[in-house]
């Protein structure tokens, strides 16, 4: 291609990636302004003209985010002529201010050049089942409903989050008892949520010994005094 015949002829350095000067934008950086989470995906199309004596080819476009995604022309892009790159900014799960830069890659590496998008995300309340799937009963919600450990050997140790929501206009007060009463197992032996709180906590277990069989105990759960669905721990025994 004839492009394999002008590279050598450019100006940019052959083991560090030069900045691009010869790109023309509309603009560098745009502000999205505040959008709404639920909303979903915004996008905007920059657009720019090569004004130097070469083509050149855009070999990709990195952002180092799964929040932003590219778009951008293939082909190359005559001197005098102009290219595109579209980039999208999905604000599921990122509250707040955010500022992407976009790196776009430049005949194969030897060049590049750059652009930024900016915005502030309001916020949502998902659907409680997005992240809290299990019903235990009296408007509470939670993450998991059994707790699976994997096997262990003497000394090492496994650590959970658990994800827990209150659906009522009311303060909840969530008690565990554990049956039998396994003091190994690290977790709260209550919680207090505020009405329509969700919060987290942890809970980890650290093997004493390395057991030879599986083993299951149940978590009693009880919001404000009264018992609900109960959680289940199983522990895995290594395999010989």
């Amino acid at each position: 291609m004839v492009l394999a015949a002008v590279w050598p002829a450019m100006t940019w350095a052959q083991t560090e990636p030069t900045y691009a000067t010869t790109f023309k934008y509309d603009k560098r950086v745009h502000d999205f302004g505040t959008i709404l989470e639920k909303n979903g995906k915004v996008s905007h199309v920059f657009t720019f003209t090569n004004e130097g004596a070469l083509p050149v080819v855009i070999s990709e476009v990195n952002s180092w985010c799964g929040c932003t995604t590219a778009e951008f022309t293939k082909t190359p892009i005559l001197p005098g002529k102009k290219g595109e790159v579209k980039v999208t900014y999905n604000p599921f799960s990122r509250p707040g201010k955010f500022s992407k830069e976009i790196v776009l890659n430049l005949n194969g590496g030897r060049g590049y050049t750059r652009v930024w998008v900016k915005g502030n995300v309001v916020p949502y309340r998902h659907p409680v089942t997005e992240d809290y799937p299990y019903a235990f009963g009296s408007g509470l919600y939670m993450g998991y409903k059994v707790y699976a450990f994997p096997a262990l050997h003497a000394g090492e140790s496994y650590e959970i989050e658990q994800r827990l929501s209150n659906e009522t206009d009311k303060p909840m007060v969530i008690t565990f008892e554990r049956v039998p009463n396994n003091t190994v197992l690290k977790m709260p032996a209550s919680i207090k949520l505020k009405p329509r709180e969700r919060t987290t906590f942890k809970v980890s277990y650290r093997a004493p010994r390395t057991y030879t069989r599986a083993r299951t105990i149940t978590i009693k759960v009880k919001v404000n005094g009264k018992e609900v669905m109960p959680l289940r721990v199983d522990w895995y025994a290594p395999s010989r």
